[in-house]
């Protein structure tokens, strides 16, 4: 889902054209709420992409041992306890396992069926043999209840805004906006349907399963290994 950021409106501004503030002052409480309750305690957790810590930080101050790994410097710099790691999900391969591995903000709907394949090779490497893989995805609903338009909330004294510009075959383009004292920041986004099945083959490419009962009405999905040997590429790529 690359993204493009308003330049000079806000701070920093990632490779892939996050807004680095955005990210800041939006709340991650009912994700962390959501998430808390899937793990069990003193878990270790790999927060792939955790950008600024919106939900490491708050599941560090929980009792959780946190590993937040994300590309941008600006953002990991925002991530208070825990251990941070600067590097490309795709490509990272840590000697150590985990009890849990995050994968939030939806990127498994980002463009490109060999992009998730390869976050989806980056969790199976880190899971423990008993782990489970939390991944937040735009269900089939989702996009169903997305037509092109403007819906808005507030947060607190900001305000949020959903822009859809467009919604056929399967991809949603549009931009989200905050206003806050008096600032506006807008970047764009790109999100594509994943089917249930397209999921499930490729899960079961890098010797997963899903977990989750009814996967097309859930935001967050569960996954876990399934006891066989991983395919040769992905501990090699």
């Amino acid at each position: 889902m690359p993204s493009s950021g308003e330049p000079g409106s806000g701070g920093p501004i990632t490779s892939d054209g996050s807004v680095v503030e955005i990210y800041r002052r939006v709340s991650g409480d009912a994700e962390v709420q959501t998430i808390a309750a899937m793990l069990d305690p003193a878990s270790s957790v790999l927060d792939l992409g955790s950008g600024v810590g919106r939900i490491a930080n708050p599941l560090s101050e929980l009792g959780h041992q946190l590993t937040a790994v994300d590309d941008s410097a600006d953002m990991l710099a925002h991530v208070r306890p825990g251990r941070t790691v600067q590097a490309r999900i795709e490509d990272l391969r840590l000697a150590e396992k985990f009890d849990a591995v995050l994968l939030a903000s939806s990127l498994i709907n980002y463009p490109g069926v060999e992009f998730r394949r390869r976050l989806l090779a980056t969790i199976a490497h880190h899971l423990k043999p008993d782990g489970k893989a939390i991944i937040q995805w735009r269900p089939l609903e989702w996009f169903a209840q997305r037509p092109p338009g403007s819906y808005q909330r507030s947060d607190g004294p900001m305000l949020q805004t959903m822009t859809i510009l467009s919604n056929q075959h399967g991809t949603v383009v549009g931009e989200f906006t905050l206003d806050y004292d008096g600032k506006s920041l807008t970047q764009s986004f790109e999100a594509h349907h994943v089917t249930t099945d397209e999921l499930k083959a490729l899960l079961d490419e890098v010797g997963m399963r899903l977990d989750t009962a009814d996967p097309d009405s859930s935001e967050w999905l569960v996954a876990t290994p399934r006891r066989r040997t991983m395919p040769a590429w992905m501990s090699n790529s």
